[in-house]
């Protein structure tokens, strides 16, 4: 059933285009002429390389379906950069020509600066350009996701193409450059929203916490390598052993050149996440944070997507997930309060309701009063790492009644599962 889900949602989305491959993500037509944006592309990508060793076969025997089901989804608003989590998917299926033919595309739409254009669509004649709404800038979340997956590309076959002439480290730490030189804020070390960011404007007080994907600013500083009982020789990690992050230590540096910012980005990106705890029990964080009078805060209304910029929503709701796979590698004790907290409030939603909802306030007052599978997935992953055994349960059963599918909340799911069962 995994495989044939799988199957169903590569024919759905995977489009070829010259010589590469893309994501579509706008079969109901609700984004215009839009056809793809870069962090499908990147999640695509990543998911690509992850599984190459481990066998296939057995994983799909073990995980079963439960994450990859249904979502009802009343016309959201979908975070700007989609396509990465889509290459993230193919990755994971050990599909090496569908990981060149999409690196391919990225290169048919990198911008000025090395960085993937956030969104292309179609123009009159069919040809693809960028879009209209800034389009030949980035989202920075979709090259994060990119530059990982060429790191491990490079740690599982070194090179690619079809003469073997693309060296997939190289590359990686190519973008890795522009992504720090373009979409990192080296006074608080924490992301910018993209490469368009001007810092004599008020945009560079903001930052998206769904950026701050800890895992691959990790690997961008060590790369993983299983052996045991030996400890990392700075900082934090030289008080831990290798049972302490299940064997998986990030011994071979990756990016040189960048090795301390990306130390300072991930221990800001933590030291944020936790100050955010300070100010919200619950845990919930906002879609955006702005910087006032020298601390982050979620802002009133609107500052870049909508009213419920401040607010627990499209973006963030990614964000249990994305700590909780941080954790699940590294048992690094300092997200953990976080992940407590994000776990109480929404045992305590399954409880009362029996559902998460699409949508919070920071104090946990609901948005809506439906479900969707971007918000239950990520709960559940987070529910799984925990170790919380009757919530994972309950959630499970509750993406089991979603009756509907779409792009970002099955994808999201299946991402979930994946990284549940595959070491980075």
């Amino acid at each position: 059933m995994t495989e044939q889900k799988y199957i169903a949602w590569r024919n759905r989305y995977l489009r070829a285009y010259s010589t590469g491959y893309y994501i579509f993500y706008n079969d109901d037509g609700e984004k215009g002429d839009a056809v793809t944006c870069s962090e499908a592309h990147g999640e695509l990508l990543n998911t690509l390389v992850k599984l190459l060793s481990r066998n296939i076969n057995s994983l799909i025997t073990r995980v079963g379906v439960s994450h990859v089901t249904h979502v009802i989804e009343p016309k959201p608003f979908y975070p700007p950069s989609l396509l990465g989590y889509g290459m993230l998917i193919s990755v994971l299926k050990r599909n090496q020509a569908d990981f060149d033919g999409l690196l391919n595309y990225f290169d048919s739409f990198r911008n000025r600066n090395g960085l993937m254009q956030w969104q292309q669509q179609k123009d009159k004649y069919g040809r693809f350009i960028p879009s209209e709404e800034g389009g030949q800038n980035s989202a920075t979340d979709g090259d994060i996701d990119i530059a990982a997956a060429l790191f491990l590309a490079g740690r599982v076959w070194g090179h690619g193409g079809p003469q073997q002439n693309i060296d997939y480290k190289a590359r990686a730490v190519a973008l890795c450059k522009s992504i720090c030189d373009y979409t990192i804020n080296h006074r608080t070390f924490l992301p910018y929203l993209g490469d368009w960011v001007n810092e004599d404007t008020d945009m560079q007080r903001l930052t998206r916490p769904s950026d701050f994907i800890l895992s691959h600013f990790l690997l961008f500083y060590y790369v993983s390598f299983s052996i045991a009982d030996c400890a990392f020789s700075d900082g934090y990690w030289t008080r831990h052993k290798a049972s302490a992050l299940n064997n998986y230590l990030f011994i071979f540096q990756e990016d040189h050149e960048r090795r301390d910012v990306w130390r300072r980005v991930l221990d800001a990106c933590i030291a944020e996440l936790n100050h955010q705890l300070s100010l919200h029990p619950t845990g919930l964080i906002a879609d955006f944070l702005e910087h006032h009078h020298g601390a982050f805060r979620a802002p009133h209304g609107k500052v870049l997507g909508d009213k419920h910029d401040g607010h627990y929503n499209w973006n963030s709701c990614r964000v249990p997930w994305q700590i909780a796979h941080y954790y699940h590698q590294t048992k690094d004790a300092r997200i953990l309060p976080v992940m407590d907290a994000q776990g109480r409030f929404f045992a305590g939603e399954m409880s009362r309701h029996g559902e998460i909802r699409t949508g919070y306030e920071l104090n946990g007052k609901a948005l809506k009063k439906y479900m969707d599978l971007a918000f239950v997935a990520p709960v559940s992953f987070l529910f799984w790492v925990l170790g919380w055994k009757e919530y994972i349960e309950k959630a499970q059963k509750a993406m089991n009644d979603l009756d509907e599918n779409t792009y970002f909340g099955e994808t999201i799911a299946m991402l979930c599962m994946l990284q549940a069962i595959v070491p980075y």
